[in-house]
């Protein structure tokens, strides 16, 4: 029997060494990786809900709420995201009107139901669109309801991801009793749009600022 560094016979076959076929495959491995990162938000996320009224649309803008998730990445690119959760105090929702602000906490009944939450349960990405399809539960004033959002996302030079998405519902699916006003001369429309933006760090890159 005669060896060499590349190769060594045994029982008439030839082998490859272990120490060289566990090199191929790392090699293999490390140029398709994919790494699983936990994002959290940073500041530039809002989150607006729009609505009308017998007499004009009104908006309230949310600075000030947290999401999470863990985003699957691959080579630099965002190609999964398998988990997020969004919370928002309804009290954080503000207008241009303390009057408007306090009739719309107590629709949305915050003194029991304090948070406007979204939890993911599924997620499909589209890379070439950079756009994403989501299912998941919202929930507000403590009733779950499953929605679709269609969103698109960037990744940023400061290595964060933006998504930028919006979703239409009514208020009676969430069994909201519309706001009024001047004894019921001015009503609010049923349908809102909520349009977000969400900006997103991984807490690597967070606890080193």
């Amino acid at each position: 029997m005669t060896t060499s560094t590349s190769t060594y016979r045994l029982n008439g076959y030839k082998k490859t060494p272990l120490l060289l076929v566990l090199a191929v495959v790392f090699t293999a491995f490390s140029q398709n990786v994919q790494s699983q990162t936990h994002f959290k938000m940073v500041p530039g996320s809002e989150v607006k809900v729009s609505g009308t009224s017998s007499l004009h649309d009104w908006t309230m803008l949310a600075n000030e709420f947290s999401c999470a998730g863990s985003l699957l990445m691959k080579n630099g690119a965002l190609v999964d995201i398998t988990s997020l959760k969004f919370v928002l105090p309804v009290i954080n929702l503000k207008s241009n009107e303390n009057l408007m602000d306090s009739r719309a906490h107590k629709a949305l009944k915050a003194k029991v139901y304090p948070n406007i939450t979204f939890v993911l349960t599924q997620a499909s990405l589209m890379a070439k669109q950079k756009s994403i399809n989501a299912t998941g539960n919202l929930t507000i004033s403590g009733v779950t309801n499953k929605v679709d959002i269609q969103a698109i996302y960037s990744l940023n030079a400061d290595e964060t991801v933006t998504i930028k998405g919006f979703r239409s519902v009514k208020m009676a699916d969430y069994k909201i009793k519309a706001p009024s006003f001047m004894l019921g001369a001015l009503k609010t429309g049923d349908e809102l749009v909520i349009s977000f933006v969400l900006k997103l760090k991984t807490n690597e890159l967070q606890s080193k600022n």
